[in-house]
């Protein structure tokens, strides 16, 4: 029996992407199933966890060659056997043939595993100037165009949101370059309006106690409200008014500008922290013209090292750049500091450029990564040259064999080449556990609607933000223009027959499986969907080679010319496995 799902209720639990979405910590890889009772939930325990490392000579080039008997692992400063051992190379050909060259390794290593890279752009739009915007996005086109390999997936987020539903994981490259298209000017740069213009910065210094500044924007307060009568000078503010006045306006610029840099760090931490669900190492790209953090009411150095610390557990790397390139403390025509012919405004001038670059410095400096200030060299060149240094490393994993391992807490990790002390060896210091999919319980409460039930439970399933593979499961999309009549889209999933639970049924051994499916838009609006009950049945003994080996379902939506994407899930109803999919497509003009 097939039923549809209640797209308004549907609407009201889309996983709308724009933070809480993807990347992991140093991540697990292997997981089982705990024995279940009636009773039981789908619960995930790690068996293995994976380390990656990266090994560089004294010149700082990637040491190729290295054998498993050459790394000593200590976990809380014990030394910690390998369970697994595998040279990885992210790169694409050329980085590949530059590490080989730098390394006097020649030919491909037949141990080494390519894997493509997990990238995510995060674009602080909430404090980018419009030129800095403009040079954001033609990087990121540049990137998508002629710097992503055939098996890296990135996500394009920003600070503000405006991306929503395109903030997500995919390799799909129109999917990623009409998520940046929607990056707009969103930085309200001219929050004050007061003659003399206050810099936030002033603003801050201000605030602290500055007495200079504060006399000199009270002096200046004091002549606009002077005025002469009959050569009588006639003043409307005090000097004590006019400093109060001052230190108002003060509190109104570091309050207004506040809420931007604390969504920024907010944001950023909730990505790093949905890193939990996706396995292997991750380069985070924060793009920003920096912002201010030596406010203590805000709490912001707080939020930076929450951000840290959440990056180190989910296996990610921060690589910040400024993008205001070369700048000095001078005026310039959009700076919104005072012509101050006395120099009582210098002291508080002073450093107001570092300042704004404190937070990228720890962001970066914290979690392993770089800070790129000061350059007007394009951004493509920067990001080329991140990619280039992290695309080779070695993946060493080892086994918890204690319970507060096994819980995933947070432990302490080092790593060093034998009888090499003159190779430096670079890796995160910890780990966490990955975080799977909201349990879906496996035993219905008697006065839950079964059909609800079923439906919450394939949604959860579906919009999971990290494709689920308790059962491999693949969708495939195909297009058949139909001139005159419309575009129909068909969508068909495929299911890994194997990790199926088959049980008897009228004599008939039968796997029962819920399944679903959902067409959305690029605003993440729901067109049609479906969700139903399928049973598959195994392949005979003497099935012909010619038979396909894994079951599959279609089915389809007639869609006009836009970007759509396509998300499916199924869930075992013996096993409590579940398995989901999604795919992007674009249905072009008839």
């Amino acid at each position: 029996m097939m039923c549809t799902f209640n797209i308004r209720r549907l609407s009201n639990c889309l996983v709308v992407l724009s933070w809480l979405f993807l990347i992991l910590p140093t991540a697990t890889a292997q997981t089982k199933p705990e024995k279940q009772t009636p009773d039981d939930v789908i619960r995930v325990d790690t068996t293995l966890v994976q380390t990656d490392v990266m090994v560089f000579d004294k010149k700082g080039h990637f040491v190729d060659g290295l054998k498993p008997d050459q790394f000593e692992l200590k976990i809380d400063n014990k030394p910690q056997p390998l369970a697994f051992f595998e040279r990885v190379s992210s790169a694409s050909q050329r980085e590949e043939s530059k590490a080989q060259a730098n390394s006097g390794v020649a030919g491909t290593n037949p141990a080494t595993a390519t894997r493509g890279r997990v990238l995510i752009f995060f674009i602080d739009d909430l404090h980018l100037a419009p030129a800095s915007l403009v040079r954001t996005r033609k990087a990121l086109f540049e990137f998508i165009d002629h710097g992503m390999g055939d098996k890296d997936i990135a996500a394009i987020t920003s600070s503000s949101g405006q991306i929503g539903f395109l903030q997500q994981f995919t390799d799909n490259k129109d999917a990623l370059r009409s998520a940046v298209a929607r990056l707009n000017y969103r930085a309200d740069t001219k929050i004050d309006t007061e003659n003399p213009p206050m810099s936030e910065y002033i603003a801050l210094k201000i605030r602290e106690g500055d007495e200079q500044a504060i006399s000199y924007y009270a002096q200046q307060l004091m002549q606009q409200s002077c005025f002469k009568v009959n050569l009588t000078l006639i003043c409307t503010v005090s000097a004590q008014s006019a400093r109060e006045m001052v230190k108002v306006r003060a509190q109104g610029i570091v309050t207004t500008a506040a809420p931007d840099t604390d969504n920024t760090l907010r944001l950023l931490e909730g990505l790093m922290r949905s890193a939990a669900q996706l396995p292997g190492r991750k380069l985070v790209f924060v793009i920003s013209d920096g912002f201010y953090l030596n406010d203590v009411k805000t709490g912001s150095r707080d939020k930076i090292k929450r951000i840290t610390d959440a990056a180190g557990r989910a296996g990610v790397i921060i690589y910040t750049l400024d993008a205001r390139g070369i700048i000095s403390e001078s005026l310039d025509v959009t700076n919104d500091r005072p012509i101050d012919s006395k120099g009582l405004t210098v002291s508080s001038s002073i450093g107001e450029i570092s300042a704004s670059q404190d937070g990228l410095n720890a962001l970066a400096g914290d979690t392993g990564g770089r800070a790129f200030r000061n350059t007007n060299a394009p951004m493509s060149e920067w990001v080329g040259k991140v990619l280039d240094e992290t695309s080779n490393y070695y993946l060493l994993a080892w086994r918890p064999n204690t319970e507060e391992q096994k819980r995933g807490k947070f432990n302490h990790i080092s790593a060093s080449i034998i009888g090499r002390p003159d190779l430096t060896v670079r890796l995160r210091g910890g780990y966490f556990k990955t975080a799977p999919l909201p349990i879906l319980t496996t035993r219905k409460k008697p006065d839950k609607d079964p059909t609800k039930a079923r439906e919450d439970d394939m949604r959860l399933v579906i919009d999971a933000p990290v494709s689920q593979r308790q059962i491999p499961t693949e969708v495939e999309l195909r297009l058949a223009l139909m001139p005159g009549v419309g575009t129909r889209t068909i969508a068909t999933i495929e299911i890994n027959r194997a990790a199926l639970t088959f049980d008897l049924n009228d004599g008939k051994r039968v796997a029962d499986l819920d399944i679903g499916g959902i067409f959305y838009d690029d605003k993440g609006k729901p067109i049609t969907s479906f969700v139903g009950r399928l049973k598959i049945f195994p392949l005979p003994e003497n099935s012909s080679p010619a038979q396909p080996k894994q079951p599959v379902y279609n089915f389809d939506a007639w869609l006009p010319p836009g970007l759509y994407q396509v998300r499916v899930g199924v869930r075992d109803m013996k096993s409590g496995k579940i398995g989901s999919a999604m795919q992007w497509i674009t249905v072009p003009k008839m």
